[in-house]
């Protein structure tokens, strides 16, 4: 599980926007598109404020940073997120609008799906930390300085607070493992023999 870096240039920007695109299954943006994909829309945002304050920014970048911040926090407040700069990796996809809450010292790999009502919150000061390619379900809360490998699905109202290995299934509260994607956890159905 390997954090992913931080916009720091130009062309990072572009690529974290096009993965976060490719995320949503969109081959490009165009004007007029944030109506039919506010997810979509909030994610380009987001990625242009983490760009403007990662990046040493001239005097209109500067001006263009505070509008930002406000535009990002009025999109914020009507999307129902709190997803801080700097918390999700590149690929993120935003199933729904609702309440989604992450906490500033989280950290979530690349391709992250997350569905709505799911809080990343704190625990005696710590964190959870996220690999690549995790999936959350509806509802799901993670508490704490756990850890989770890349692949792992997070089953709806699940409630992770300890750490869990790569490619795990997670499902109930408190969540335990249910099954490894790396193995087939379901039974094939018969196959009727030719007679």
């Amino acid at each position: 599980m390997q954090q992913a870096p931080l916009i720091r240039s130009k062309e990072a920007y572009r690529a974290w926007v096009k993965a976060d695109l490719e995320a949503a299954r969109l081959a490009g943006w165009r004007f007029g598109m944030g109506l039919r994909h506010p997810t979509v829309h909030f994610l380009r945002v987001l990625r242009r404020v983490e760009y403007r304050k990662n990046c040493p920014p001239g005097p209109l970048g500067r001006l263009e940073r505070a509008l930002l911040l406000v535009y990002f926090r009025l999109l914020s407040i009507y999307l129902g997120f709190t997803i801080p700069p700097n918390t999700c990796g590149p690929g993120l996809r935003l199933n729904h609008w609702g309440t989604i809450v992450i906490s500033a010292e989280a950290r979530l790999g690349a391709g992250a799906h997350i569905n709505v009502c799911v809080n990343i919150g704190l625990k005696n000061g710590k964190a959870p930390h996220l690999g690549d390619d995790v999936y959350i379900g509806p509802g799901a809360k993670l508490f704490g300085g756990i850890r989770l490998g890349d692949g792992v699905r997070i089953g709806a109202n699940a409630v992770v607070t300890c750490s869990f290995p790569d490619n795990a299934i997670l499902a109930g509260v408190p969540a335990r493992v249910i099954g490894d994607r790396t193995r087939k956890t379901r039974k094939q159905p018969p196959q009727d023999e030719p007679g």
